[in-house]
């Protein structure tokens, strides 16, 4: 009988790992979803550029693709200079790689 204690934890022990399990976990909000009809709609009003005949409508497209771009590009550049920063700190708090001449 003892075995069988032993090889078998009791359920009051699995009811508290359970509970403890449950108290780390957050809870996710759940994103209210779009009907399929609507989402596959603005998918076909994104990609029909070539259905659009007004020059002003695509100027507007392109400038907004472009801010769109300059913003990335700001981004980029921004995280860019920051992991240069953490590589050069890095670089000089473990052993200086050495130099090479090419």
């Amino acid at each position: 009988m003892e075995a069988e204690d032993a090889t078998h934890p009791k359920k009051t022990e699995e009811k508290e790992h359970k509970d403890h399990a449950g108290e780390a976990k957050p809870v996710k909000e759940k994103k209210a979803k779009k009907p399929k009809k609507q989402k596959e709609e603005e998918s076909k009003e994104k990609e029909n550029v070539a259905g659009i005949s007004d020059a002003t409508k695509l100027r507007a497209k392109l400038e907004k693709l472009d801010a769109k771009i300059d913003d990335l590009k700001a981004k980029k550049q921004a995280i860019v200079a920051r992991l240069v920063e953490l590589e050069g700190t890095a670089a000089t708090g473990a052993a200086a790689p050495p130099a090479t001449s090419g």
